[in-house]
């Protein structure tokens, strides 16, 4: 047979392995196990050779086969597969279709790491297909089905960011597949007890069709408990994921459909990413937010698989929704919960004891934190002077006055440094790190270790690393202690100064290689971060407030969340005054670009020139080029085309007279800009080019994604599509790696005119999932990119009717952001390219 060429370009890639090798060879003994091993390798070679396919690697029991077409390479694992249904041999085979670079005779990329995860995550007998695979063996027109394909849902898999649909070939039946689990519930540190009645009651609610369920009931009842337990239950029943988003620390109901979506990793609109997925949110703590429960009832009309699992002291009161007050523990539950929790057998003392604490989970889990120094009877007589003492004229719910009580019991053992420490760590909103309590509140390892055991404080480890956290009824509770102990504002103080060094270290990481590690450790910080702005602006801090809205400026944009950004840069300038010029020159140079990006022009002008006033008198050139860009930015988004490139060549001689490589690429990128406004693509394309040749080591991501753009752009009107969508391309790569929505929503206007000539509908669809991305982020098109979108929407109307064209566009503005960029690869990868 003659040898296959190495396919390029779009690879279909297929890995297999021998599941259970090691017990294979045990059972057959070595000789048996060396002929079936044979005979595995002439089944599998010679199928895959019967439909060109090139092999990459052989290792031990494991194939890594190529090809260049993703029906030849099912066609040759169905043969495999059939031809070892007699053998003793199984294999696990996993199939992804993608564009992985050369690296002759082997391949390198995300796209052979991804295929290794699907195989990973099947089991001996098994074939899993990546979703970019099954998109390619659909049949066109009334052409019959060649394959099988069952859908296995959403799932995570190591080291891949966003959920991936997974498919099976063929109809057998397995086990569930070996990935992440499709949610992020909490794992608790102590075991479920009791409550199996409630958990029956909250499941039947749900399968007898409760879209939006509520557990109520005052703190410390065990709602948030209950509704892990629940959801757990239920992770199998949604083939989207099951997801909790934590709304303990939020305060801004205006931030609760935003910080759901950030939990998603929506990047498209919250309702937009739902879609119709089967997908459930368990809501914790929603009474922090209770006034933006109205848009909770919008989600759920948009979206008709989702489901909505609430915990809150109080209900929602929107239409649909179905309530479930939790009650107490039964009393023998309370006695084995106090029981596990101190290791102790029941008795009658303890019996009593929980009855005073009227069964409340908390209430009994921190008196029973209290067994290593008090008896039962101990606790329950000072616990029961107590309990009277504060129920005496308390006009609330018995059981929360019980709570109270409980709580301020457990405060008054603490030790003086101990109660102090507990004051100090409620600063922190959704939890810290051992090296944030030490700094901010001067923890020490001990003293923490001691409010874990006395169940004041909570310590979990995760993927994000070990963080120290509170309940928030709680953190309540320890919040009015520091009020009362004079630290507040110093503690605050401490608290926002450190964010402000973390934000600040991590600010260079959002634009380099660890780009995505960095994001995801200031994910873990959001809520600090909303806390020491929040703080900041009220205490008049004005070099905390500015510097930290600066240094998070990246952060916000690349969540998305531009309107944010620009509440906190507006709150920032407010509060600080005319003080503090270079802290001032840096919150302008964000609040311009921010206002470029929303299309704001006037605003980008005004902060533009006051920019540049601060730059002037600092004497500060580096500083003058920001804001000569900006003026210039705002002077082309307003046609003044002679103005903006005064401005921009300005800022040109400038960078070459610093010598500052970034920021020649970015001047020379501006005025590519320019130049497409003016029709002058040959010298947009030249110009863009030149910056590419410095940016592409100088400067970051996003600025040698914008030129890319522009240089599609330019490409475009030179009447060279193929090499536009090659730079395109690269633009969505780029910014999709950075997860970046608003330069995503750019580079697919650009692909979309690209690829127009080849598939209008594909065009459209595009063209739909970019004003979707820009209505989103707040972001707009630049001049130049908005007159060239605009008339390719009016070609394409011609091309497919306005109706053809309207129903394209609609698809596109419901495609996720990692289908939207997928689509956009998939488009330029099936466009004519030269060679």
């Amino acid at each position: 047979m003659a040898a296959v060429a190495q396919p390029s370009g779009q690879v279909t890639l297929v890995f297999s392995d021998i599941e259970g090798s090691t017990r294979l060879l045990e059972e057959l003994g070595m000789d048996a196990y060396r002929e079936a091993l044979a005979e595995h390798r002439r089944i599998v070679r010679k199928a895959c050779g019967r439909h060109s396919g090139y092999e990459v690697d052989y290792e031990g029991d494991a194939f890594f086969y190529a090809f260049s077409s993703a029906r030849e390479a099912v066609s040759a694992v169905s043969e495999a597969m059939a031809g070892l249904e007699e053998g003793p041999i199984r294999i696990r085979v996993g199939i992804h279709t993608g564009t992985p670079g050369l690296d002759p005779p082997k391949y390198v990329g995300l796209d052979v790491h991804f295929a290794a995860r699907v195989m990973g995550s099947a089991h001996g007998g098994q074939v899993v297909v990546s979703a970019a695979t099954g998109g390619l063996l659909e049949p066109s027109g009334s052409e019959p089905r060649a394959f099988s394909l069952l859908d296995l849902g959403e799932h995570r898999l190591k080291d891949i960011p966003e959920p991936v649909s997974l498919y099976q070939l063929g109809e057998g039946s397995f086990p569930p597949l070996k990935t992440i689990s499709n949610t992020n519930l909490p794992r608790p540190a102590s075991s479920f007890l009791g409550r199996e009645t409630e958990l029956a009651e909250v499941l039947a609610r749900i399968e007898a069709g409760a879209r939006l369920l509520t557990l109520t009931g005052p703190g410390g009842t065990g709602k948030t408990r209950l509704a892990l337990e629940a959801a757990s239950a239920l992770v199998p029943s949604y083939k989207a994921g099951v997801f909790w988003v934590g709304l303990a620390t939020l305060r801004d109901p205006a931030l609760l459909t935003e910080t759901i979506a950030q939990t998603l990793g929506a990047k498209d609109g919250l309702a937009a990413h739902i879609g119709e997925r089967e997908l459930m949110l368990l809501l914790d703590n929603l009474e922090q937010v209770i006034d933006g429960a109205p848009e909770l009832s919008g989600l759920l009309w948009a979206c008709s698989n989702l489901t909505l699992l609430v915990t809150s002291r109080e209900l929602l009161r929107v239409q649909g929704e179905v309530e479930y007050p939790v009650p107490p523990l039964a009393a023998p539950e309370a006695v084995s919960l106090f029981c596990e929790r101190a290791q102790i057998e029941p008795s009658k003392e303890i019996s009593e004891l929980c009855a005073r604490l009227d069964s409340l989970p908390l209430a009994v889990e921190l008196a029973a934190a209290r067994t290593k120094a008090l008896s039962p009877i101990q606790i329950l007589e000072r616990l029961s002077q107590r309990l009277d003492l504060l129920k005496g004229g308390r006009d609330a719910d018995p059981r929360q006055q019980t709570l109270r009580a409980t709580i301020e019991w457990s405060y008054d053992l603490l030790s003086s440094e101990e109660q102090q420490l507990f004051a100090r760590l409620a600063v922190f909103a959704g939890g810290c790190t051992l090296d944030a309590a030490e700094e901010v509140a001067d923890a020490d390892l001990d003293t923490l270790h001691s409010l874990v055991e006395k169940s004041l404080l909570r310590f979990t480890s995760s993927d994000a690393g070990p963080r120290y956290w509170m309940l928030e009824t709680i953190r309540e509770y320890a919040l009015g202690k520091l009020d009362e102990s004079g630290e507040a504002e110093v503690v605050g103080s401490r608290h926002a100064r450190y964010h402000l060094k973390l934000a600040e270290e991590g600010e260079p990481g959002l634009v380099g290689a660890d780009d995505r590690a960095w994001l995801e450790r200031l994910d873990a910080e959001r809520d600090n971060f909303r806390a020491a702005s929040a703080f900041a602006n009220e205490q008049r801090l004005g070099e905390v407030a500015l510097r930290l809205v600066a240094a998070l400026r990246m952060y916000w944009s690349a969540r998305g969340s531009i309107a944010e950004l620009r509440r906190w840069l507006d709150e920032a300038l407010e509060s600080a005054g005319e003080s503090l010029p270079e802290q001032r020159a840096d919150a302008l140079q964000a609040a311009a670009l921010n206002a470029y990006w929303a299309g704001d022009y006037e605003q980008t002008e005004r902060y533009g020139r006051q920019m540049l006033e601060i730059a002037r008198q600092l004497g500060d050139t580096e500083r003058e080029v920001s804001a000569l860009t900006k003026l210039g930015a705002a002077a082309s988004g307003t046609g003044q085309l002679d103005r903006s490139r005064t401005l921009m060549e300005a800022a040109l001689r400038m960078a070459r007279e610093l010598g500052k490589p970034a920021r020649i690429a970015l001047s020379l990128s501006n005025l590519a800009a320019i130049a497409l406004q003016e029709g002058a693509f040959a010298r947009a394309a030249e110009l863009c080019e030149e910056s590419l040749a410095i940016g592409e080591h100088a400067v970051d991501s996003s600025g040698v994604s914008a030129a890319l753009l522009s240089l599609a752009e330019a490409r475009l009107h030179l009447g060279d599509p193929q090499r536009a969508a090659e730079a395109a391309r690269k633009a969505l790569q780029l910014a999709a790696d950075r997860k970046d929505p608003r330069l995503v929503a750019e580079a697919l206007s650009l692909v979309s005119g690209a690829v127009a000539a080849e598939d209008a509908l594909v065009a459209a669809r595009l063209i739909g999932a970019s004003a979707k991305l820009r209505e989103v982020t707040g972001a707009t098109l630049g001049p130049s990119e908005s007159a060239m979108n605009e008339e390719l929407v009016h070609s394409l109307r011609r091309e497919v009717g306005d109706r053809g064209f309207a129903e394209a566009f609609e698809q596109g503005q419901e495609l996720g952001l990692a289908e939207a960029v997928e689509l956009g690869l998939r488009a330029w990868l099936n466009s004519p390219r030269e060679g």
